[in-house]
């Protein structure tokens, strides 16, 4: 794993091995401005959010500047995975030092990028940068609206804006970034036509640029760009006074299954990962010491009826002028995709799934979805992983469902008021929609072209071509298959959770060689004494109130919600491993206005009964 150190607010590094970033004074190379946001606006910003800014435009850019891999995904491997550590300058140092602010800042990032984080804060020299700096065109007065919405400009973020526009009447401030004027204009032309069509008094745009100054980037994954964004969507919700903003993406993008076997960990991006999103709620209610919501209509639904909104709203029209190409350096006037990367098959497939292809010309692409010649690189690769992740998804049966697609696991549970249970069958049912767009862009294009397609007249390295060909794409099911759905199905019967409580070593044991230690043993520990005297007398299992728990384990109310979640996210594993279906519920119920307490339906058992070795999740 690379190590890297990047040294924040200093014109020059201190050794060979950093790196200096700055965004103000003479060693600045990293821009950050913010636009179109009003005096009043301004006046509602704490300094800990200024904080906050900073530190995202440092590690976005850092993200940029250092790089991992190389770009061919055969050779990914070791180098993927990075060590980051920060020393940044802050204002509120205090804040910044809370390990519970440290840990939602590490985790998220970490689960985010598949990068290895550190940071050390230190206290911001005098005199104070002003917050005025990165407000340079403040405007008076502003519009008061419903929501704060995040836009990109591509098919997903335009679909919610019109939706919540049109179908719900709502009005919106959009916040967009950008690192490329090319992008902007994308943004600032969707936003005018949307005013030209009466919507000028509903909308309003805040466009944010951050990037390096004077460095060329040589990073282009930008795994880190969500963590960016959305600290710059909750800034703008906090200086609006609203109690959090929305997240436009679809869910199968959102969960985004590694297209291919070497396209692992952050190699297959986690921007809008439910559980990256719970993260940043995490971090920003401590952060201003109230709850925040970040909201995502979207996340049930797949590309295709994500699109058919536009339509829907009206909007049909604009749509091609929406952009979903990560790559604008390769744009031109009339060609802003370059139908190579993910992004472009996946909009592409969207399209013309949801019957608007009359409504964005194929020649907009640099290549065109289905028809053109792949043979370039990994372009045919990447299109034909696309579509054998769906067809295999769409052969695989529910119950082999977490089984087949274990990344699936971490984002159940990271639904709000979404049970765990149901989290998967509306999981399972989103992929098998989506897979069947796919086959039915595939057959449809299939049927259209089966004279040249007899005839051999199309490129063979054409994605067409080759899922014609079926020997390219066929998946061979794995030999053991009904021995291994036998095993499963044998395994949710078992919907008794079994634990053993070691007051000696102060941990928490369970099937399927899992331990709790630290602080989650404390949490436990805390409800452990009502549960057994409960079970002893056969009676009910009381509730202990939130401020009761929160007061036994010395912590804030915050926190110990904190806590309490990273103790969910623990027992995650033991839906695969033990087969146990696992909500927010399983182990520690939660009633409002009641508190918690364990689930009276878990069992108790003796430690030398759990067999096996233990991995241990510690959170000290």
């Amino acid at each position: 794993m690379k190590q890297h150190l990047i040294e924040c607010g200093v014109s020059a590094a201190s050794c060979e091995e950093a790196i200096a970033m700055n965004v103000h004074g003479p060693g600045k190379n990293v821009n950050l401005r913010i636009d179109y946001i009003s005096r009043t606006m301004l006046s509602n910003l704490p300094d800990v959010l200024i904080d906050l800014l900073e530190v995202a435009a440092y590690v976005y850019c850092a993200d940029q500047r250092l790089v991992r891999g190389s770009e061919q995904l055969s050779k990914f491997g070791e180098n993927w995975r990075r060590s980051l550590r920060f020393s940044i300058p802050v204002r509120e140092l205090e804040v910044w030092h809370d390990p519970e602010v440290q840990y939602a800042l590490i985790d998220t990032l970490g689960f985010l990028s598949d990068d290895s984080y550190a940071f050390d804060f230190r206290q911001t020299e005098t005199p104070v940068q002003p917050k005025e700096l990165y407000f340079q065109d403040l405007i008076d007065p502003a519009n008061e609206h419903d929501r704060v919405a995040l836009f990109s400009g591509g098919v997903d973020s335009f679909a919610g804006a019109v939706t919540d526009l049109v179908a719900k009447g709502q009005s919106l401030t959009l916040v967009g970034h950008y690192s490329s004027t090319k992008v902007r204009s994308v943004q600032e032309g969707l936003i005018a036509d949307l005013k030209r069509k009466g919507f000028d008094r509903h909308l309003s745009y805040v466009p944010v640029w951050v990037s390096n100054e004077g460095v060329q980037a040589r990073e282009f994954t930008q795994r880190t760009r969500s963590f960016l964004f959305a600290c710059l969507g909750f800034v703008v919700a906090e200086m609006s006074g609203k109690d959090g903003f929305s997240f436009y993406e679809n869910g199968v993008v959102s969960i985004n299954l590694p297209l291919a076997g070497d396209v692992v960990g952050g190699r297959a991006t986690r921007t809008t990962h439910p559980k990256v999103l719970r993260g940043f709620e995490d971090l920003f209610s401590l952060l201003v010491e109230r709850r925040i919501q970040i909201r995502t209509p979207l996340q049930w639904l797949t590309k295709k009826e994500v699109t058919e909104k536009i339509a829907a709203a009206g909007m049909a029209d604009l749509l091609s002028q929406t952009v979903s190409c990560t790559r604008p350096r390769k744009w031109t006037e009339s060609q802003k995709h370059c139908g190579v990367c993910s992004q472009c098959i996946d909009r592409r497939f969207g399209i013309l799934a949801a019957g608007l292809g009359e409504h964005e010309a194929s020649d907009r692409y640099m290549l065109d979805l289905l028809l053109d010649d792949r043979s370039g690189r990994d372009d045919l690769r990447m299109a034909l992983a696309y579509v054998s992740l769906f067809k295999k998804i769409s052969a695989t049966p529910k119950e082999r469902f977490l089984v087949d697609f274990p990344e699936i696991v971490s984002a159940i549970g990271h639904f709000p008021g979404v049970p765990t249970s149901e989290a998967g069958d509306l999981l399972f049912a989103l992929f098998q929609r989506h897979a069947k767009s796919v086959e039915e862009v595939i057959l449809s294009a299939v049927r259209e072209h089966s004279a040249a397609l007899f005839r051999n007249d199309l490129p063979a390295a054409s994605l067409l071509a080759a899922c014609y060909n079926r020997g390219h794409i066929e998946i061979a099911p794995p030999s053991n298959y009904d021995a291994d759905a036998k095993a499963f199905m044998d395994r949710l019967s078992t919907s008794v959770l079994e634990f053993a409580f070691d007051d000696d070593k102060k941990r928490v044991h369970f099937r399927g060689d899992l331990a709790l230690e630290g602080a989650n043993f404390k949490l436990i520990a805390a409800l452990i004494a009502a549960f057994r005297t409960a079970k002893s007398r056969q009676t009910e299992v009381p509730y202990l109130p939130a401020p009761d728990l929160a007061r036994c384990l010395g912590v804030s109310d915050q926190s110990m919600r904190q806590q309490l979640r990273r103790l969910r996210e623990v027992l995650e594993p033991l839906n695969v491993s033990m087969g146990i279906p696992m909500d927010q519920d399983s182990f520690i119920q939660t009633k409002e206005r009641a508190g918690y307490r364990i689930n009276p339906q878990c069992r108790e058992i003796l430690i030398a009964d759990i067999v096996g070795g233990v991995l241990s999740a510690s959170t000290d």
